[in-house]
């Protein structure tokens, strides 16, 4: 699209002179999203040493530390700015397959044991936040996703069957007769709803958990890099950071798609880990009633289009996010806030004169498979691969891989297994993906998607 028409774009969706902060709107809370004392020196030793401080590394370390054992965990950077407070705050434990499909390519019994871990993890995000007392506006809400054709809708319908036989799931269609019921647009062919499906605010859920991990005597130290890990002797490793060394006597690494491409401690996951960009807006306020108005029922929503979005009305239902891919790498640019805005108008016309508050990006990792994954390679575990869905799945899956690092559990996770394939000719650096998101874009044209 030519700059002139990128212009005209800008001038007719957001108001003239608006100024779009280019920060995650849910940074901006009285809840403290820093370490404390985490100037202090690192611990020459503990029995357990973290890379990584989001939801599946402080999920692992408050796992292992109310086991009795010492837990170190570093980020490179300030923890839970990567994609733990960069997210749309929705909790669906979606899993990037449909049941359908992960039946034909892996069988229906594991498409059903994954589906299932699906409702224990959605049910124990829940039961966590109400036992450690973490107020971040978690509500089961359920989640309407509109089919953007006819077919979908069909597609749709055999999977609601499908994952009615599952316990805990709760799916039924809505016709595009009734939609309005749902959702004030005539732009889907219809769709489903699953009730199982909620959602939460993701800085306060973050600053709750970190919170507890702080209370439970986890050392949390944040801006410190880790190099590498080498091999001490049997069962010790030495992690080399930025601030010195560590003997750790297991290792997890927790960086999933912010893993970087620069050091050695990286490089097994990132060969196997593609990060790609998700980009959010959010609203300027619009109103209770007006938000309520568009979205009846004030669910979590998301479509069928290849180039999937995602949205829903803000925690305090006066504003209205939406997410979807991203042109940009770093920081999001004026092109990425039209872009976004110009989906937001198609589904809701009504909305196009309302300006843009916040506009921000975030990374979400992928495994060849699409599917989440917990691995141990040299000693050393993994957690990663949540491929959008990192609310419900990071979170459990930090309590996973840390109940297998300890060898304790009831049973394990069904996404435990031998490290995920390698990506061909990549290292880290997602070269591939322009063409990948223009041959979806070519995808969803072809059937009349936006």
């Amino acid at each position: 699209m030519s700059d002139v028409k990128l212009l005209g774009l800008y001038n007719k969706f957001n108001t003239k002179g608006h100024k779009v902060k280019r920060s995650a709107f849910w940074w901006d809370i009285e809840e403290s999203l820093a370490p404390v004392n985490d100037q202090e020196k690192l611990p020459l030793e503990a029995e357990f040493v973290i890379v990584g401080g989001g939801y599946t590394g402080l999920s692992a370390a408050l796992t292992i530390v109310r086991q009795g054992q010492s837990v170190l965990v570093l980020d490179s950077g300030l923890p839970g700015f990567g994609a733990s407070t960069r997210n749309g705050g929705i909790c669906s434990g979606q899993i990037r397959l449909s049941h359908s499909k992960l039946t034909h390519k892996f069988g229906l019994a594991y498409a059903d044991e994954v589906y299932a871990e699906g409702i224990q993890a959605r049910l124990d995000l829940a039961k966590f936040c109400s036992e450690e007392g973490i107020e971040c506006n978690f509500q089961m809400a359920g989640r309407f996703t509109g089919a953007m054709s006819r077919a979908d809708y069909e597609s749709q319908s055999h999977e609601a069957e499908r994952l009615n036989e599952i316990a805990g799931h709760k799916a039924y269609m809505v016709s595009k007769a009734d939609q309005h019921n749902e959702i004030a647009t005539d732009l889907f062919h219809g769709g489903m709803v699953r009730e199982e499906i909620g959602g939460f605010h993701p800085g306060k859920f973050f600053s709750g958990l970190l919170k507890s991990v702080k209370e439970a005597g986890v050392i949390v130290r944040s801006n410190t890099v880790v190099w590498d890990v080498i091999d001490l002797s049997p069962g010790k490793k030495s992690v080399i950071t930025s601030k010195g060394k560590v003997n750790a006597g297991k290792v997890i690494i927790a960086t999933n798609a912010y893993t970087g491409k620069q050091h050695r401690v990286g490089k097994f996951l990132r060969r196997r880990l593609v990060p790609a960009q998700s980009c959010i807006i959010v609203t300027e306020r619009l109103g209770v009633e007006k938000v309520k108005a568009l979205m009846p029922k004030l669910r979590m929503y998301g479509n069928t289009a290849k180039l999937y979005s995602y949205f829903r009305p803000t925690p305090d239902r006066d504003r209205i996010l939406l997410g979807s891919r991203s042109f940009d790498r770093q920081e999001p640019t004026d092109r990425s806030v039209i872009y976004l805005k110009r989906k937001l108008v198609q589904i809701f016309p009504e909305l196009g004169a309302c300006a843009i508050d916040y506009c921000w990006l975030g990374n979400v990792g992928f495994t060849r498979t699409q599917m989440p994954v917990i691995f141990e390679y040299n000693k050393i575990y993994y957690a990663a691969g949540y491929a959008g869905s990192g609310t419900v799945w990071a979170r459990w899956l930090g309590k996973k891989v840390a109940e297998t690092a300890m060898g304790i559990g009831n049973r394990p996770s069904a996404f435990y297994g031998p490290p995920p394939a390698a990506v061909p000719l990549y290292d880290g650096n997602p070269w591939f993906l322009p063409a990948v998101q223009r041959y979806f874009a070519l995808r969803d044209w072809t059937k009349g998607a936006y």
